[in-house]
């Protein structure tokens, strides 16, 4: 042996001196019940005997340090319910000069019930310091489909605890008032709309001045949707460069874009001059009435006049005068109208349109004579094109919602079909969304969740189907999405 300063070998050490006295062996190790997850700090998620688990319990060790220095550690198997884990680790420790002396030891871990501060919060009222309340004034809930897919696209609702859907929005809950101040910061940056932010005190102590509050953040969405009908006040006209009194609301984003069909200028209206002096939206789509369209003549650019305001950057859009007829008046009568419009590079003889009649429409309580303003009885809006019935290609992402506490589930079918027709027609506005490619088989592979068997009027109205019908092209979708249905689970 290679003689040392204690004139010992290493047997004689081991029997005479202790490395592992002051190393404790029995720990305590808090665990939360509910969520199974350990106090690290934080409370961290760890599988069995992984590695992030053998981290925590040898933090918790006390009596390794410079001196005693640590080999090896692993784990011995326990019984899976008998909140006992135990730990081999293996230590050295330089007892003289030349001399170390090397030891093995287990050290079992006691598991005790300890709730983390997030599953004390889910057994109070108090499970969330923010919310953010998203509302809109309106009969649908197209803005808020379009905000949600937004958010899945920008992965803004990673913070967010939870989501409830209420008849009147959306609320979006948050453990910190910073993460609800992001989020509706994003929600400005989308839609024009209005923050109004508030507190509500749920505990105090004096002698620590500790202050618990529940922030409310609310924030209201333009009412004015696209193809609206607008009423600009007389006033807010004139400061406009003398725009019309009527026109159409042709988009909503940073801000509100109105254009006048008559002329084609266009006006973009900023989200904090909105809300000084707002614009009414006295007509929308539900009220709009259906034209066949039955000849078109485009404008010669020398009669247009100045092209100031004039929307020149969508290449889509031609002045024209449109002979249409109403489609109820089909059989019934021989009245023609002639209307111009900016839809001239996108209709063609044949098809059909929709559009406001001012004639027959309520105006909300308008004075006739600012009707006489708009220098027209028809509003042409957008083309009119069969309604898809059955399989698409591709599907949205929805994000999982609660219904409040008053329990009124809402059905937005309607309003996301309304959606995805749109998404379908408007390729400006396909950029904005993530559209996942659909793995179900369609119509006629006959697999579960398929479209139902085609009746006779269902039939005649694909024979009548329209060839330039708009389609999502396969290399604007996206993978990752899978569907199921419950009869396939079952």
């Amino acid at each position: 042996m290679v003689p040392n300063q204690t004139m010992r070998c290493a047997q004689c050490l081991k029997a005479e001196v202790s490395i592992v006295e002051g190393i404790s062996r029995q720990v305590a190790l808090p665990r939360c019940r509910n969520c199974s997850r350990y106090n690290r700090p934080p409370w961290t998620k760890c599988e069995p005997e992984s590695r992030e688990l053998l981290g925590i319990c040898l933090k918790r060790i006390r009596g390794i340090n410079k001196d005693v220095r640590l080999v090896d550690a692993t784990f011995i198997w326990t019984e899976e319910h008998s909140m006992r884990i135990k730990v081999k680790i293996t230590v050295q420790r330089e007892v003289a000069q030349s001399s170390v002396l090397q030891q093995t030891m287990v050290v079992e871990f006691t598991v005790i019930n300890q709730q983390c501060e997030e599953c004390q919060k889910s057994f109070t009222p108090h499970g969330w310091s923010a919310i953010v309340q998203v509302r809109q004034k309106v009969l649908h809930r197209r803005a808020l489909i379009m905000l949600e897919q937004l958010i899945l696209k920008h992965n803004a609702h990673e913070k967010v605890v939870s989501l409830e859907q209420t008849p009147e929005g959306l609320d979006f809950h948050f453990a910190q008032k910073s993460h609800g101040q992001r989020f509706a910061d994003f929600v400005g940056s989308q839609f024009p709309s209005h923050m109004k932010q508030s507190k509500k005190l749920i505990s105090h102590d004096c002698s620590s001045n500790v202050w618990n509050y529940k922030y409310t953040i609310f924030c209201e969405l333009c009412p004015v949707c696209p193809d609206d009908l607008v009423y600009v006040p007389k006033e807010h006209a004139r400061q406009l460069s003398g725009a019309s009194q009527l026109m159409l609301c042709y988009k909503v984003s940073t801000a509100i874009r109105l254009m006048d069909p008559i002329t084609m200028r266009s006006f973009d209206i900023a989200p904090e001059h909105y809300f000084k002096r707002p614009v009414k939206s006295i007509s929308t789509r539900q009220h709009m009435t259906e034209f066949i369209v039955l000849n078109i003549e485009l404008v010669e650019e020398a009669k247009l006049g100045t092209p100031q305001n004039r929307n020149v950057g969508s290449r889509k859009h031609a002045l024209a005068d449109i002979e249409v007829a109403r489609v109820q008046d089909f059989g019934v009568n021989d009245e023609r109208y002639i209307v111009r419009s900016h839809l001239g590079n996108i209709l063609r003889i044949g098809n059909r349109v929709m559009g406001y009649d001012l004639r027959y429409l309520n105006l909300s309580g308008l004075d006739s004579e600012h009707v006489d303003v708009a220098r027209a009885d028809f509003f042409l809006v957008r083309r009119s094109y069969k309604k898809r019935k059955g399989w698409r290609s591709w599907e949205l992402l929805r994000m999982d919602k609660t219904a409040n506490d008053d329990g009124k589930e809402v059905n937005d079918d309607k309003d996301m079909e309304a959606v995805k027709q749109d998404l379908e027609e408007d390729e400006e506005l396909r950029k904005n969304v993530n559209m996942y490619r659909n793995k179900q088989k369609g119509p006629k592979g006959k697999a579960a969740g398929s479209a139902p068997a085609a009746t006779a009027d269902d039939k005649e109205d694909e024979d009548d189907e329209e060839d330039d019908a708009p389609e999502v092209p396969l290399a604007e979708l996206l993978e990752g999405l899978e569907l199921r249905d419950d009869d396939d689970d079952a």
